[in-house]
């Protein structure tokens, strides 16, 4: 019974997470189409203390850079700004898995097994970088790892200590063309 509830509960807070991600897009993506001001976007803007995504798309409208010749940003500091912002819009819409993070989640495994050759200890930390290089919380990278263990890509061999291998499947991705292979058939 209390295991039922408690998965009813991350359902639910799954369920609301996904909402507050993409009324924050929509009102992020309504603010640089002109529909609505900057006040209406911080008034309407969902809670984002637990929503680590959430949260940098706020900072980073809060702390958009101005443009112009004395005391601005060039043209293409702010084009840049501007495609990064979209590019984060897009991924808290659609929800999907995204290459450039399970790119890094490779190269830090094979890093850390020594290009597969040994043990890969560490999963907590190496979550942990993985997470910072992009952009993502632990758990969004906690969802590429299952991925890879649910495709046989990487096992756990023991948990005490707690140690990952790759398997001969996993051993054989070696290229970044690959790993956008494994995206697609993934999603």
């Amino acid at each position: 019974m209390l295991i039922a509830y408690i998965s009813s509960r991350l359902f639910m807070t799954d369920y609301i997470n996904k909402e507050d991600r993409q009324l924050a897009a929509s009102l992020v993506r309504k603010y640089f189409n002109g529909e609505i001001s900057i006040c209406n976007l911080f008034d309407n803007f969902p809670n984002f203390e637990n929503d680590y995504k959430i949260r940098a798309l706020f900072y980073r409208i809060e702390n958009k850079p101005k443009t112009g010749w004395l005391f601005g940003v060039s043209k293409s500091k702010y084009k840049k700004f501007l495609d990064e912002t979209y590019n984060m819009i897009e991924e808290l819409e659609s929800d999907q898995l995204r290459s450039k993070t399970m790119k890094s989640l490779f190269e830090m495994l094979w890093l850390q097994s020594n290009n597969c050759t040994e043990q890969i200890q560490n999963m907590g930390n190496l979550i942990f970088e993985v997470s910072k290089m992009t952009n993502n919380s632990k758990k969004e990278v906690v969802r590429y790892l299952n991925l890879l263990m649910e495709k046989s890509y990487i096992e756990n061999i023991s948990t005490e200590p707690l140690l990952y291998q790759f398997t001969l499947k996993g051993k054989n991705i070696k290229t970044d063309s690959e790993i956008e292979e494994l995206i697609k058939n993934a999603t």
